[in-house]
């Protein structure tokens, strides 16, 4: 899902899943997603990981299932 109406958009790359506006694991800390700390603050400007429209879909379906932003996420760290 794109908007492209966004005064954002493209905040990651042109194309991007744009379901999680805001990402619910901000700051997962994790270099492997391409963020990292930039002027003392974590940057996920190069992360792609939430922006993958199945991923978006699967914490999507975690979250309906009730799982906790920890399971998910460390199912999506099989992802890195």
């Amino acid at each position: 899902m794109e908007r492209v109406s966004c005064d954002r958009y493209p905040c990651h790359f042109s194309g991007q899943d744009c379901t999680f506006c805001f990402c619910p694991f901000y700051p997962c800390g994790d270099e492997r997603t391409g963020g990292r700390v930039a002027d003392g603050e974590w940057s996920c400007e190069d992360c792609r990981l939430l922006h993958d429209p199945d991923v978006a879909a699967m914490v999507i379906k975690g979250l309906i299932r009730g799982e906790d932003l920890e399971e998910i996420w460390t199912i999506l760290e099989k992802r890195l």
